[in-house]
């Protein structure tokens, strides 16, 4: 028996994600599955449930919250036989996306059963990153040239999605889903392979590289000072790998969204494969009006400078670190 085709459907605002996933539903002649079932937000595991009660069904649309972890959901459908996710479509709404994208608010989340904080900004964020169709809602009441913008945005944010307006009646024939393609636009940059094919001229990429480690304190300076009044432009969206000084050997990810930045410890030097995964910083930034030689020489500017570097690791773990206490376990998958 074939696997059942499963189309997802995200999205942060809940009656345009409804809207999608029932047309969708209608133009496939197929169940659609509700983001409630049994009077609560539903999850990859009550689509999967429908999948297995139904065998014969051969094709799903479902609707995941806005709230769930899209990686995970992506992961239980690549790892159940019965199934196969054919297209994840997160639906934008054209007149909120910006309100969204920066709101500073935190939701909670399940997390192999601990219940962890999540800014709200970063699944919206990751939701489009790993889709392969962008529908754009609501998109009649922007003015075009914000429109233009919005669209090169979400191009850069995820560039080997298919990017479109949303319409009635649309044609099918989207490209299939595929893991190893659909991957965030920061990790196009890292790879040197971003290539958004919707373009505005005042969206812009770039990927910063260098061997030094930050200096904590300068660093921190730079991200509440700078970054965060917006000195070198609107970023939107910056992930990737970095490296605090007083925190030796240790590889950290980097994950902002608007208003939103988390520094994490990721891997340390002995568990993380041959090579280490970072020497210094990887990182990628987009976002509109950038001033990427100004915002170079800011990141720059928070690095240990020749002294520093030059002085032994022992004097670097004096330095003075205003980050948050890393805890971090050998050989763990988180």
């Amino acid at each position: 028996m074939s696997p059942i085709e499963i189309t997802l459907i995200t999205g942060h605002r809940d009656q345009s994600r409804a809207t999608v996933a029932r047309r969708r539903a209608r133009e496939q002649r197929c169940t659609h599955v509700s983001a409630t079932a049994r009077g609560r937000a539903s999850s990859i595991e009550d689509v999967l449930d429908v999948a297995h009660a139904t065998p014969d069904a051969g094709r799903l649309v479902a609707e995941i919250p806005a709230d769930s972890r899209i990686e995970a959901a992506i992961g239980a459908l690549a790892g159940d036989a019965t199934t196969t996710l054919v297209e994840l479509v997160c639906v934008v709404d054209a007149k909120t996306f910006t309100q969204d994208l920066m709101a500073d608010d935190y939701i909670t989340a399940s997390d192999a059963d601990v219940t962890v904080f999540v800014a709200r900004a970063l699944r919206l964020v990751q939701h489009i990153e790993h889709a392969s169709t962008v529908l754009v809602f609501d998109w009649e009441a922007v003015a075009t040239r914000d429109l233009s913008m919005l669209l090169a945005v979400l191009s850069h944010l995820a560039p080997a999605a298919r990017i479109g307006l949303d319409r009635a009646g649309a044609p099918a024939g989207f490209p299939a889903y595929s893991e190893s393609t659909h991957q965030p636009g920061w990790v196009h940059l890292l790879n040197d392979e971003h290539d958004p094919h919707m373009q505005d001229a005042r969206v812009s990429a770039f990927r910063y590289e260098r061997l030094r480690p930050f200096h904590p304190e300068r660093l921190n300076r730079l991200l509440e000072e700078d970054l965060g009044e917006g000195r070198y432009g609107a970023i939107l969206r910056s992930a990737g790998f970095c490296r605090l000084a007083t925190r030796p050997g240790i590889v950290g990810s980097w994950d902002q969204v608007g208003q939103m930045i988390s520094l994490a410890p990721l891997v340390r030097d002995n568990d993380s494969p041959t090579p280490p995964l970072a020497l210094g910083q990887d990182l990628g930034f987009i976002g509109i009006d950038i001033d990427i030689p100004r915002l170079t020489a800011g990141l720059d500017s928070a690095l240990l400078d020749d002294d520093e570097l030059l002085s032994d690791a022992r004097t670097w773990t004096t330095f003075g670190d205003p980050f948050p206490r890393w805890a971090i376990h050998a050989h763990s998958d988180d």
